[in-house]
C-alpha cells in the first residue's frame, strides 16, 4: 500500500448551524442556533481523515496544544484510521480551535484562534520520516508562518529529490500571499488550489490565467478548484473540465480537502490525472452530505464503483 504523509494543521471546530446572524453588540447581544458538534478540523486532519476512511495508509504531521480538545482531536483522527504518532505537543500553547458557523445555504463564516499553528516549525518532527513516503501533502500553506515560504519549498524540494511525489494546497488562515505561495510552486509535482482564493492574489485573472501563469513555475499538474463548479484540470498539456459530483449540500466545510483525499487516493492506485480528479469530486460530494470536515467519505472502492457507473463527467462548454 502506497504510504501517504500529510503535513499541515489539526483544529478543534464547533460547527453550529443554522446562523442567520452574528451577535451585535448593544443591540443582539445572543443569537440560537438549533445544533453544536465538536470535531477535528483543518486541511491536513480532514484530508488524513477521508483518506484513512478510504482505506489509505496515512499520517499526520501536525502541532497541537497539551489540552482536552487536543487529546479530542486526535483520538477522533485515530477512529478515521489516521496515525497521529508524528504530530508533536506544545504544553504552553492552546490546540488550535475554529467557531464554524453553518447558514441556511451551507455556506459558513469562521472565528479562529491559530494557538500552536504559529509557532510549528520542522525542527519539531522526524524530517526522515516526514519524508519516508510515496506522496507528501503540504496541505495548509498561509497557516504555517515558521514553515511557509523558503523552508517549506526546501521541504518539497527534498522530497522530489527522494522520489516523493509532491502536492501543495494552500488554506486562506493568515491571509493569501503571493510570494510565499510563487516561492513553493517550482516545487510540487501537483497544486490543488481554489479558485476563490487565487482570485485574492491574481485579482481578475480567469481560470485559464491563472493555469498559464502556474505553468511557468513549472508545474505539470493542476487541479484548481472551482467550488460548486467541480474544478479544471491541467495535465500533460489537456484541459479537461468536470463538473461537481454534489447532488446534496448540507454543508461545505471540508469539501476541498476531501477532494485532494479522493484525488490522493486516486494516484495512489494507479489512476492518471483527470480520474483521480473524478474520485476526489466523489470525495468532496460525500463530504457535503454531512456536518463536519470528513464525516461519511465511502472506501474507496465504493468511490470507484461509482466513478465506473456509467455517469457523464466531462463539462466542456467550460473550456
Amino acid at each position: 500500500m502506497k504510504r501517504i504523509n500529510c503535513l499541515g494543521v489539526v483544529v478543534a471546530d464547533a460547527l453550529s448551524k443554522p446562523l442567520t446572524r452574528y451577535p451585535v453588540p448593544g443591540e443582539v447581544t445572543q443569537v440560537i442556533t438549533e445544533s453544536i458538534r465538536f470535531m477535528p478540523g483543518g486541511g491536513a486532519a480532514n484530508t488524513s481523515a477521508a483518506l484513512g476512511q478510504m482505506g489509505l495508509s496515512v499520517s499526520l504531521f501536525s502541532k497541537i496544544g497539551n489540552d482536552v480538545i487536543g487529546e479530542f482531536v486526535l483520538n477522533e483522527l485515530k477512529r478515521s484510521g489516521v496515525d497521529v504518532s508524528h504530530s508533536c505537543r506544545s504544553r504552553n500553547e492552546s490546540t488550535p480551535f475554529t467557531y464554524v458557523a453553518i447558514h441556511p445555504d451551507g455556506n459558513r463564516t469562521f472565528i479562529h484562534t491559530p494557538g500552536t499553528n504559529l509557532s510549528f516549525s520542522i525542527s519539531e518532527i522526524d524530517y526522515r520520516v516526514l519524508l519516508n513516503a510515496d506522496f507528501l501533502l503540504y496541505q495548509d500553506i498561509w497557516v504555517l508562518p515558521e514553515i511557509d515560504g523558503p523552508t517549506g519549498a526546501d521541504l518539497l524540494a527534498e522530497a522530489r529529490r527522494r522520489g516523493v511525489i509532491t502536492l501543495l494546497d494552500e488554506c486562506w488562515g493568515l491571509g493569501p500571499n503571493r510570494g510565499v505561495w510563487e516561492q513553493m510552486l517550482p516545487h510540487a509535482d501537483y497544486v490543488l488550489p481554489s479558485f476563490d482564493d487565487m482570485q485574492a492574489i491574481y485579482p481578475g485573472a480567469s481560470p485559464h490565467d491563472l493555469i498559464r501563469r502556474f505553468q511557468t513555475y513549472g508545474v505539470e499538474n493542476i487541479i484548481l478548484k472551482m467550488g460548486k463548479d467541480g474544478c479544471l484540470v491541467s495535465t500533460n498539456g489537456n484541459l479537461t473540465a468536470l463538473p461537481s459530483a454534489a447532488t446534496e449540500i448540507i454543508d461545505t466545510t471540508g469539501a476541498g480537502d476531501c477532494f485532494d483525499a479522493g484525488f490522493i487516493a486516486g494516484l495512489a492506485h494507479g489512476l492518471p490525472c483527470v480520474p483521480a480528479a473524478k474520485i476526489g469530486n466523489l470525495a468532496a460530494a460525500a463530504c457535503v452530505r454531512h456536518i463536519g470536515g470528513a464525516v461519511g467519505i465511502p472506501p474507496f472502492q465504493a468511490l470507484l464503483s461509482e466513478l465506473n457507473s456509467g455517469k457523464k463527467w466531462q463539462h466542456d462548454e467550460w473550456l
